[in-house]
């Protein structure tokens, strides 16, 4: 009997070591999801992963995040992060404001209300946006419309708004009203963001009849044999715009000055609140 004891204890002090030996939970993993960000333009966009790469993010998450130059360290800036869907009930990223001041490598801490351990990432801020930047006058680019090109041949939305496709972007910009200028392309989006948020702004429209909204589509000759979704095939005004991404929408007051300026994703009321001002 005292054998069987001793082999039981035994087997327990293993299992015990065992236990105490494995590592702790790797921590998730914040990404960066925007792609110009300056000094100036306080939307930071990142994406929260496990380790094997699993994405992770609700809107029911409290996610706190804390933004600190590397260059002077004892500048930091806190705010709350905002769980925004790219595409809905299937995946999203957080959405934060910081005050960006100035330019170089930052790094963005957080902490997640489930308890999970996290792991900081960094970011480089740049001095000056390589888009066309708020406060700027926007590029006055001729884009095809319907007067002179099939709706077939402006867009690959399966379900679009023709009214998207009927002002040329450098009447629009000229003609004294605000313009809302999308540029998306739900076939070829690399992010899937694309269609969600032409979507949102198909249905923005509805509510504002005095604001232009322009739909560009990223690429041109999309519907040509030989065509490929590459810097030969990009759109002038994309270029122009210098876009170093897909979707963004730029929004311009009356006189065609940028006002608004927003990548991957919309949070709720961003485009609104300058609408409505």
């Amino acid at each position: 009997m005292r054998r069987v004891v001793l082999v039981v204890l035994l087997l327990t002090l293993v299992a015990t070591a065992a236990c105490s030996a494995l590592p702790d939970a790797d921590p998730l993993i914040g990404i960066r999801v925007s792609t110009d960000s300056s000094v100036g333009d306080s939307r930071l966009l990142f994406a929260v992963h496990e380790v094997d790469g699993t994405r992770r993010g609700s809107p029911h998450d409290v996610v706190h995040v804390v933004a600190t130059s590397l260059d002077a360290p004892s500048i930091e800036f806190a705010a709350e992060a905002v769980f925004e869907w790219m595409v809905p009930d299937v995946i999203g990223v957080y959405l934060v404001n910081i005050p960006f001041d100035r330019p170089g490598i930052w790094q963005i801490d957080f902490t997640i209300s489930t308890g999970e351990a996290t792991q900081p990432f960094l970011i480089d801020i740049q001095a000056e946006p390589r888009t066309t930047a708020v406060g700027e006058t926007a590029p006055l680019v001729s884009t095809r419309t319907t007067a002179n090109t099939s709706l077939e041949d402006l867009t690959t939305d399966n379900d679009p708004l023709e009214s998207f496709y009927e002002i040329s972007l450098d009447e629009a910009l000229t003609n004294g009203r605000m313009t809302v200028v999308i540029f998306a392309t739900p076939r070829f989006c690399t992010s899937a963001a694309c269609g969600p948020m032409l979507g949102q702004m198909k249905m923005m429209a509805a509510d504002y009849a005095g604001v232009n909204f322009v739909h560009v589509e990223v690429y041109e000759g999309f519907n040509e044999a030989e065509f490929a979704p590459d810097a030969d095939h990009l759109a002038p005004s994309v270029v122009a715009f210098g876009l170093p991404s897909e979707p963004w929408v730029f929004v311009m007051d009356e006189d065609g000055t940028v006002v608004g300026r927003f990548d991957g994703v919309l949070g709720g009321g961003e485009i609104e609140s300058l609408l409505e001002r």
